[in-house]
């Protein structure tokens, strides 16, 4: 792949500890309701041309920046913005103004918006020369239940993508060996694939990983030649270590850890596999951050938001092919298209910025959700996703009750409990979660989401029955 961008990735990591591989996320890109649609405008597409990197065997031209397709805008009163209720009409829009800009790398998969995102990505597409585009799908793999439903799945996805080839084709949400040895290996999965490859049927074969560091060694040690990978990378993860207090450790009481952010990055890396970049804002939370975390960036640049440092550092990576984005809005759109056109370096002194700037923002209690959605819907009708967001912003923003900050605790408590009952109906909150454990094994941040659940239903039931937390 072609390097112009000037750094070393030991050196760009230098001094990055390990970590748990915490995100987080923001409410920016989990609000439900009506997308605000903006006609474009010709002055809104830059003169000067996207950013593209080339894959390093193929040679086929990538944007630097992809879009990710698991969160469409949604149509009036949906249930949930990852339902199938897509605004198709707006989600359209978005996809003939990322084509004009020059993006070219559009990624769905089979669980997105229930399996709607797939069928309107193709829809949108198919208006456009199939040589103008580049699509990337998944391999449903935890669903997969033999060599049969694989290829009828397969088969499916072609059908509602409106073409005879995938251009990106992965194993989605790798966790871990025996769920890789039951479904690829025994049930002859992987073989099917490397067929595809081998008729052109699929371009270029790879995998998203979300799990610990047998389950990656296991996936680099098969005799597969892999065209690519996808990673979870942002600066959060790789330029800090989280040290989880012992009491919370203990609660969350996980079998495995999460692979560590920068282990994951330089063991793909050495292996010599290009990589897509997801959650590169951790579900929007590094598009917001707290305010004293983003005064330390706008001294340093003021022209900058916050998730441009934050698509500006992962872009950087040497090795990194294209940097995916779920963009719901036009807004979203046309702020990171400026980012990356064209692409501009990121050196030493901005990364100690970033440094700084994480310095002021870590906190030790919030939650690594980045509103995926996969561990929803819950049986018992919690909504998960909508209560760490809670959790984190009010963290991120300051209003998390204290019993060190007793000049301010009633106030924070109050509007705590305020936004919590706005955001999630009582019914859905965390207190009517029975630690069924069902979704423990569909979270991809291997979050124990019910151990979570227990210690936020705690502190609502104190909060509201007046005990000091």
């Amino acid at each position: 792949m072609k390097n112009t961008k000037g750094l070393s990735r030991r050196t760009l990591l230098k001094g990055a500890a390990t970590t748990l591989g915490i995100g987080a996320l923001g409410y920016g890109l989990y609000r439900t309701g009506v997308f605000q649609g903006v006609s474009r405008r010709p002055e809104d597409v830059p003169a000067a041309p996207i950013s593209k990197n080339k894959h390093p065997v193929s040679g086929v031209e990538v944007s630097a920046l992809g879009m990710g397709c698991m969160r469409f805008p949604m149509q009036p009163g949906s249930s949930s913005p990852r339902g199938p209720e897509i605004d198709e009409g707006a989600a359209f829009k978005l996809v003939d103004y990322a084509l004009e800009s020059g993006i070219n790398y559009f990624d769905t998969a089979y669980f997105y918006h229930d399996g709607a995102s797939e069928a309107v990505l193709g829809r949108a597409l198919a208006r456009y020369p199939r040589e103008s585009y580049l699509v990337a799908d998944k391999m449903p793999g935890r669903i997969i239940e033999s060599l049969s439903h694989a290829k009828e799945v397969f088969k499916g996805q072609l059908a509602k993508l409106k073409t005879d080839s995938i251009d990106f084709y992965q194993l989605h949400a790798v966790m871990g060996v025996p769920d890789y040895q039951k479904i690829y290996e025994k049930y002859g999965v992987i073989d099917f694939l490397l067929e595809q490859r081998e008729k052109g049927v699929i371009k270029h074969l790879g995998w998203s990983f979300h799990g610990d560091v047998e389950a990656l060694e296991y996936l680099l040690s098969r005799d597969v030649r892999w065209d690519y990978a996808m990673l979870q990378l942002n600066y959060h993860d790789l330029l800090h270590k989280l040290v989880m207090p012992e009491r919370r450790a203990k609660i969350i009481g996980l079998d495995k850890q999460p692979a560590p952010a920068h282990w994951m990055y330089e063991k793909v890396r050495d292996a010599g596999i290009p990589i897509v970049v997801m959650e590169p804002l951790l579900g929007g939370r590094l598009a917001r951050l707290s305010k004293k975390a983003r005064q330390v960036l706008e001294t340093a640049r003021p022209d900058l938001t916050p998730a441009a440092w934050a698509f500006r550092f992962v872009a950087n990576l040497p090795g990194v092919l294209t940097v995916l984005s779920g963009m719901t809005y036009m807004d979203h759109l046309r702020e990171n298209r400026k980012t990356f056109s064209p692409l501009e370096h990121f050196g030493k002194e901005e990364e100690n910025v970033l440094r700084a700037a994480l310095s002021v923002y870590l906190n030790k209690d919030s939650v690594p959700c980045t509103t995926c959605g996969y561990c929803m819907p819950c049986p018992y009708g919690v909504n998960i996703p909508a209560i760490f967001t809670h959790l984190n912003a009010s963290l991120d923003d300051d209003y998390f009750p204290r019993n060190s900050d007793k000049a301010s605790y009633d106030a924070k408590a109050k509007k705590y409990l305020a936004n919590y009952d706005r955001v999630t109906p009582r019914l859905s909150q965390a207190v009517h979660c029975t630690g069924c454990g069902k979704c423990l094994p569909l979270c991809p941040n291997m979050i124990n989401i019910s151990a979570e659940m227990a210690r936020i239903g705690k502190l609502d039931e104190g909060l509201r029955n007046g005990v000091v937390i």
